[in-house]
């Protein structure tokens, strides 16, 4: 039962393959066709675009074929490698022929093309391609979770996560491909907070200019010039030696130093 659902998976895949290639063909010359109508469209002089959407076609049918067979041989090994060496030998020809189709396509064919300058076709297979595998990968997570909350064991899990792994690979080098040649960038990360101080510091750390702290400007604690409060000698303001007002006695005089003037 497992070897007949295996090979009918395998047959499945090489059938999607070619349908894959030939609806892609058709529907890209459509596009370009319609495309090539504007002014600015990338294809308007692009005398290769036909056969190279034939190559990246051939390139779809040979991804498919080899994923076929990847995920064939990972099932069989994570199902425990149970039923003998034949599902394994029914995979190795599709990963042969799909492996040699893309590596002939991208070694020998591709080069004498104009397709590392104008890549509009290889553009629209990528996108294709990251579309279409990670579409399948997603029906993998919902196989494997499927089998595992219906309890239909490991080795219905292990053709899910074969499935996944593999499909889910290809769907995601498409799509950074894609979007590396479409000139993607990546998001700036936001820049942190700055430290906090405490207490606010000068500009030679510590406490802020001008010495102790409070902020002063002589050798007291009080404003530049000395004492607390501001002073020209002692306390309060003086200008002689008595306490009051400068000339002597309390309150001023203007004579000789009695109270009050005489």
């Amino acid at each position: 039962m497992e070897a007949a659902l295996r090979a009918v998976l395998g047959e499945g895949a090489q059938v999607l393959g070619a349908v894959a290639a030939i609806g892609f063909v058709a529907a890209a010359y459509l596009f370009v066709t319609i495309d090539r109508h504007r002014a600015d469209s990338p294809s308007k002089d692009d005398k290769q675009v036909g056969l190279k959407l034939v190559l990246f076609g051939l390139v779809l049918a040979g991804v498919h074929y080899a994923a076929g067979g990847v995920t064939g041989v990972l099932a069989y090994i994570l199902g425990g490698a149970k039923g003998g060496s034949g599902p394994m030998r029914a995979a190795i020809p599709s990963i042969v022929v799909g492996g040699a189709v893309v590596f002939a396509v991208y070694k020998v064919l591709l080069p004498r093309t104009n397709a590392a300058v104008q890549r509009q076709a290889e553009r629209f297979m990528l996108g294709l391609l990251g579309l279409e595998y990670s579409v399948l990968a997603i029906l993998g997570i919902h196989g494997f979770l499927t089998a595992l909350f219906l309890d239909y064991g490991w080795n219905a899990m292990s053709g899910s996560i074969a499935w996944t792994g593999v499909y889910g690979a290809i769907g995601f080098l498409a799509i950074s491909r894609f979007g590396a040649i479409s000139g993607w960038t990546m998001p700036a990360r936001p820049a942190g907070p700055a430290p906090m101080q405490f207490p606010p510091q000068g500009p030679q750390g510590g406490n802020p200019p001008g010495g102790g702290f409070p902020p002063q400007g002589g050798s007291g604690y009080g404003p530049p010039g000395g004492g607390y409060p501001p002073q020209g000698g002692g306390y309060p303001p003086q200008g002689g030696s008595g306490y009051g007002p400068p000339g002597g006695g309390y309150p001023p005089q203007g004579g000789g130093g009695g109270y009050p003037p005489r």
